[in-house]
């Protein structure tokens, strides 16, 4: 079912539809008009048990403004704690995950242009120390 563009989705709506997305999404670092997705794109150690390891990826914050959605991209270093790191990567790391962010972001621009009728847009991302 989609949406006509004048309609707003609740809350509970948009957690569902980005819930659909597949791993991206965390509810619990989410609220009615902030969004955290993020990826876990390369494992850094795989040798380590699996509650030691650490991966590359990104992370995206998305908020929704009247009659759009804005977000942030951020690449970095999921840590043991839970914690994202920014953080510079190689080349060849930064290319995988670009590519997974690619895929990611072309989805979820089509899910909120169907679903919504709001257009998606880049933040610039301010610099993340870590």
């Amino acid at each position: 079912m989609t949406l006509a563009p004048d309609i707003e989705p609740s809350h509970g709506r948009l957690f569902k539809l980005f819930t659909d997305l597949g791993p991206y999404f965390r509810k619990q670092q989410s609220t009615g008009s902030h969004f955290f997705f993020d990826c876990l794109e390369i494992c850094v150690d795989s040798e380590k048990e699996p509650e030691q390891r650490e991966f590359y990826g990104w992370w995206l914050l998305l908020k929704k403004d009247e009659n759009s959605f804005n977000y942030q991209r951020f690449n970095g270093l999921y840590n043991i704690a839970g914690d994202w790191l920014g953080e510079t990567l190689s080349v060849q790391n930064q290319q995988q995950i670009d590519q997974s962010f690619a895929l990611f972001i072309k989805r979820l621009e089509t899910l909120l242009d169907i679903e919504t009728g709001q257009k998606l847009a880049a933040q610039q991302a301010a610099l993340v120390e870590s």
